[in-house]
């Protein structure tokens, strides 16, 4: 009987002590992100209201890239060169990415629990103009909560989520099965795909 006492009075201590309507962000559930659907939404605000922006095309990768498998597992790339965007994709409506000659050796696996203190290391320590991020998934739906959670409270200034690559998901998959990878043996389909002249 003592027990059950000291239950109920451990049980309404800690009950009581919550005040209504004291949500942590760290306890509440973060929707899924959609990225066509997000995507779709940001265009008709930019058309609706009148707004100058850059169109950043599909495919494009900066200087520090994410990618999200299909299991929500999470790696990192780093490109040493900073993409066109400012300087040629304002001026054409390119769609199609360019080859990166990306290789699997090239993708970090981050354990979600530490994608913030990763990015804080390796993308807000850099210049200002630098602080760039591109984040893909193989799935147009984004459900993983310790990555929605690093999304919603992300310090990152300028981002963009979208789906994967041609290249990021073969890449990918060559890293996921430790196989040897050689570019020049993949049947790329080229209309996916923009190789340099």
């Amino acid at each position: 009987m003592k027990k059950v006492i000291v239950l109920i009075m451990i049980s309404l201590f800690f009950g009581c002590n919550k005040k209504n309507g004291d949500v942590t962000k760290s306890n509440v559930l973060q929707k899924p992100y959609i990225i066509s659907q997000e995507d779709r939404k940001f265009r008709e605000k930019i058309k609706k209201n009148n707004i100058a922006y850059i169109i950043i095309p599909n495919g494009v990768s900066v200087e520090s890239n994410l990618i999200i498998d299909e299991n929500s597992n999470i790696y990192y790339y780093q490109k040493n060169r900073i993409a066109d965007i400012i300087c040629n994709y304002g001026m054409q409506n390119d769609t199609i990415p360019e080859y990166l000659d990306l290789q699997p050796k090239d993708l970090i696996k981050i354990p979600k629990d530490y994608i913030e203190n990763f990015i804080d290391e390796n993308v807000m320590n850099k210049e200002k103009r630098r602080r760039i991020l591109i984040m893909a998934s193989q799935t147009d739906t984004i459900k993983d909560q310790k990555f929605l959670s690093f999304l919603h409270n992300t310090k990152v200034p300028t981002y963009v989520i979208r789906r994967t690559t041609q290249e990021e998901d073969t890449v990918l998959s060559y890293k996921k099965k430790n196989a040897f990878y050689y570019s020049d043996e993949i049947k790329w389909d080229k209309s996916r795909i923009k190789f340099p002249k």
